[in-house]
């Protein structure tokens, strides 16, 4: 008698050879992710969202 509920084992992935491309992209994008926000943008984004609030009151 078998036991449905029991986990099944995970089959193993065979492992990926290291991509030096990839890794320099993967690196480059955390860098730009982690950078502040500039003010300018910060501002313009608060008043898009104002004037399109204001639109959908009306």
């Amino acid at each position: 008698m078998t036991d449905d509920n029991q986990p099944k084992p995970k089959a193993s992935q065979p492992p990926v050879a290291f991509d030096p491309v990839e890794a320099a992209l993967r690196q480059i994008f955390d860098d730009v992710a982690a950078e502040d926000i500039p003010d300018d943008f910060a501002d313009l984004v608060a008043q898009l969202t104002t004037k399109s609030s204001q639109n959908k009151d009306k």
